[in-house]
């Protein structure tokens, strides 16, 4: 999962500096690339979400408060 998110991170910051540059080239091609950029930033974080509850499922089952 680490190296989906890095992948992922680094396809959002490729995306959104190509998009500034092509605001000034296509404003078109720019807008899809906002878009991309907007659907990447969504995965992120639905893998950041999927993370926390697995975290937070182990240490449901690493809880031994009751000893």
């Amino acid at each position: 999962m680490g190296k989906l998110k890095r992948i992922v991170l680094l396809l959002a910051g490729a995306g959104q500096l190509l998009a500034i540059v092509l605001l000034f080239i296509d404003l078109k091609t720019a807008i899809l690339f906002y878009l991309v950029y907007a659907v990447l930033i969504l995965v992120i974080f639905v893998i950041l979400l999927i993370e926390r509850k697995k975290e937070k499922e182990e240490d449901d089952r690493n809880d031994y408060r009751n000893y």
